[in-house]
């Protein structure tokens, strides 16, 4: 199994999530990743997010300076741009005022895109909340 987690520093709040390994793989490729399914001006206004303070251990041993950080960009949407800072900072940023292939999906259409996985919980919370508006 692997744990990962992460800490927002200034309230202490920790989230973890457990992945189990299949088959006995073996999992070398850390990732930093930030959805991008929504229109861009959808973004947060200040067009950036900062992960820092990136740690991380291999067979509980340090190992994060031994990480040979990539800047790579998956399926392109709002001029998003990941920026390897520093071996222990990365961060993404994006133009809300870009162009996005998602701007004619209804909000409807948006919740369905991304109701997989994690993001279930959360398209049947707005599922309610609209009802509940109704």
């Amino acid at each position: 199994e692997y744990l990962l987690s992460q800490t927002i520093l200034e309230t202490g709040r920790t989230s973890t999530q457990t992945v189990s390994c299949q088959s006995g793989k073996k999992y070398t490729l850390p990732y930093i990743v930030y959805e991008k399914t929504w229109p861009c001006a959808d973004y947060p206004p200040d067009e950036a997010v900062v992960f820092y303070d990136i740690k991380a251990e291999c067979d509980g041993t340090d190992c994060t300076d031994d990480i040979e950080w990539e800047a790579n960009v998956k399926d392109a949407n709002c001029e998003m741009s990941a920026n390897i800072l520093n071996s222990t900072t990365i961060s993404i940023t994006w133009d809300t005022s870009a162009a996005s292939k998602y701007d004619a999906l209804s909000h409807e259409e948006l919740r369905e895109l991304n109701a997989g996985g994690w993001g279930a919980k959360f398209a049947a919370a707005d599922v309610a909340l609209d009802a509940a508006v109704a």
